[in-house]
């Protein structure tokens, strides 16, 4: 601002500084465990539920499904038929893992197909609010300066999940992972 008076110029400042803090008080209040902005009308948030171990009913890198998938499975029938697409190409193929669907539904995230390992894909959480549930997914990949296998790799994660958090839409975030 040289070609302004001083005078002038103190006057801006003020207005300018506003501004700027304005926005950076906008975008530092997102609060990330709320659902994106598309249309929904989610509610209050009601809980928070973090898959553990128990939960898991494969994490894997080798898999029959090469599309890249967010499902709710809530039926025998279709479960049987995802987990044959799941275990195709294993041998031996792995007997279909239970799911009492009157109390559980079995949620899918798949990466897709890939070129080489070091991909990865994990259900960080489920958030359950008054009228539905976000379930929020992280895929990682490698950066350059990782080294990974030439293998095609279809990676997947498979969990366990009460049907109290119907209806479910999916929010993906993605992460490279650095090596040096």
């Amino acid at each position: 601002m040289p070609d302004l008076p001083e005078a002038k110029q103190m006057s801006i400042l003020p207005r300018l500084l506003v501004r700027v803090l304005a926005i950076g008080l906008s975008l530092g209040c997102q609060d990330t465990s709320s659902p994106p902005d598309e249309g929904i009308a989610f509610g209050p948030r009601a809980s928070v539920w973090r898959p553990d171990t128990s939960a898991v009913i494969v994490h894997g890198y080798y898999s029959g499904i090469v599309n890249a998938a967010d499902l709710v499975i809530a039926d025998s029938v279709s479960w049987a038929a995802t987990w044959a697409q799941i275990s195709a190409g294993h041998k031996p193929s792995p007997s279909l893992p239970t799911v009492d669907f009157r109390t559980e539904r079995v949620v899918l995230v798949a990466l897709g197909q890939r070129n080489s390992g070091g991909s990865d894909i994990r259900i960080d959480s489920v958030v359950s609010f008054q009228r539905g549930s976000v379930t929020y997914v992280t895929a990682t990949s490698p950066g350059q300066d990782c080294g990974t296998t030439a293998a095609l790799t279809q990676p997947l994660h498979v969990i366990r999940l009460s049907p109290r958090v119907e209806p479910i839409v999916f929010q993906h975030r993605s992460v490279v992972r650095t090596c040096s």
